[in-house]
């Protein structure tokens, strides 16, 4: 019975493992992208400085939007890289790509210090955080899917939506922490660089995790049957056309209605209904 067990007992702790480094991973992801948009007023009079505060929050705004121009952009390169050298190499660099942005925007210089080479480079930097969170986004998907036993696939791959929201929570916690211990000029000051100096060790601990686990079963399957994809995007539109296009159709009306409540929706409660940051977050 003991040799029995031990080789079950060992697939069950790798797909522990498995799951933790999909989780941790995509909760940075998330944070990164919630933190911006909780701090997105803060962005504002710092990298667009105006003598009107509803242009300086729609052009901070708009710089949030780019990184969605290229997380499709992402999601292709990243998903191709998976698919022909696996998962785990294509998260690892995820993670790292996510990681360095993130201290990147910790970093920048502002409006007052560099003038307008401080909004290029904010705006340079999310594009470079679009790219990531796409690849990452269906990455952990598969992830976490390939290693699911039999009859949990469901499950296991629910928990890539459980880190999603976990991330934005996080963002929104630390936001609202910040809001609440310091002063309106040392948060402009310093205090907004804070959380996107943390997200570097979460990043860091990710990467450790998943440069240190096997790919998944499936892909050892496939890479073993000599069946590795050459062209996947390519088969993915030549065979299964309709399904692709209606899964792309239907990510993209999921994430328009998720982002309006989840983060425009704070600056819009404190900006018109003025309800202090600390209690909108």
């Amino acid at each position: 019975m003991a040799s029995i067990s031990a080789p079950i007992q060992a697939v069950a702790d790798e797909r522990r493992r498995a799951v933790l480094a999909g989780v941790i991973g995509n909760v940075l992801e998330w944070y990164d992208f919630g933190v911006y948009g909780y701090l997105v007023s803060t962005i504002g009079q710092l990298f667009f400085p105006s003598s009107d505060p509803i242009a300086s929050l729609l052009l901070s705004f708009a710089v949030f939007g780019v990184g969605f121009v290229t997380r499709p952009v992402g999601s292709i390169l990243f998903g191709i890289y998976g698919d022909r050298r696996g998962r785990r190499k294509a998260l690892s660099a995820v993670i790292f790509l996510m990681a360095f942005s993130t201290l990147a925007i910790g970093l920048l210089p502002t409006y007052q210090q560099v003038g307008d080479l401080a909004p290029v480079l904010l705006c340079v930097i999310r594009l470079v955080q679009g790219l990531s969170a796409g690849g990452e986004w269906g990455g952990s998907t598969a992830y976490l899917v390939e290693f699911a036993p039999e009859g949990k696939r469901g499950f296991i791959g629910s928990f890539q939506q459980v880190s999603v929201g976990g991330g934005f929570l996080l963002g929104s916690l630390s936001a609202a922490f910040l809001n609440s211990v310091l002063s309106h000029d040392a948060l402009v000051a310093w205090g907004w660089r804070v959380p996107f100096l943390l997200g570097v060790l979460v990043g860091l601990l990710g990467a450790y995790l998943r440069w240190r686990l096997n790919d998944t079963p499936k892909y050892r399957e496939i890479e073993q049957h000599g069946e590795v994809a050459q062209a996947p995007l390519g088969e993915a539109l030549k065979k299964y056309p309709v399904d692709t296009l209606r899964i792309f159709g239907l990510t993209l009306h999921n994430t328009v209605a998720y982002y309006i409540p989840l983060v425009y929706m704070t600056s819009y409660i404190i900006s018109v209904a003025k309800l202090a940051p600390s209690s909108a977050l």
